[in-house]
């Protein structure tokens, strides 16, 4: 049996990915791993923020971009401000859509709270995969703190597939926490 555990523990081992960790000066850190194998890139704004981006190998079309915003003091967002803001985000993509309609999903983060809506490109359904142009597209966001907020872009050829998954698993992973 020791054997086994020990079998099924090194088999885990390639799951997981380190997390990458983003200083935020006085807002904490913020932290998330990648999806084995994809890079993560991180670009400060102008405006007070970070362009975060997940890209997979070569052989994978998808991407997954966080635009980690600081929210200013005193602008509190509940759980049904942020739902109300990824349905407002979400009405440019419902025409061009197969479901023509906005259906709320959770994130499932540790802290805070996130939404997002899924819509397939009715013009891609069908059609062979093309490099950087995607089938489907998630778009949402997470609350993490009072100071973190964090606009979600997944892109993808398929929304039930390993790498939407993926993707899901590292944005519900991601979290902020307290300055080094």
């Amino acid at each position: 049996m020791k054997h086994t555990i020990s079998l099924l523990a090194l088999l885990l081992l390639p799951l997981s990915a380190p997390a990458e960790t983003l200083d935020l000066g006085p807002h904490g850190t913020f932290s998330i791993a990648p999806p084995k194998g994809w890079t993560y890139t991180a670009t400060k704004e102008e405006d007070s923020g970070f362009l975060i981006v997940l890209a997979p190998p070569a052989n994978v079309n998808a991407r997954c971009v966080l635009n980690l915003v600081f929210v200013p003091s005193g602008e509190p967002l509940s759980k049904q401000d942020i739902q109300e803001k990824v349905l407002a985000i979400s009405d440019q993509f419902v025409e061009a859509s197969v479901e023509k309609k906005k259906v709320l999903h959770d994130f499932a983060v540790s802290t805070g709270y996130g939404a997002y809506c899924i819509f397939t490109d009715a013009t891609r359904v069908g059609l062979p995969p093309e490099k950087d142009s995607f089938k489907s597209v998630a778009s949402g966001m997470v609350r993490f703190n009072d100071d973190v907020t964090v606009a979600v872009i997944l892109l993808t050829d398929d929304a039930k597939g390993a790498d939407f998954e993926a993707m899901l698993k590292a944005v519900s992973g991601a979290s902020v926490g307290p300055g080094k």
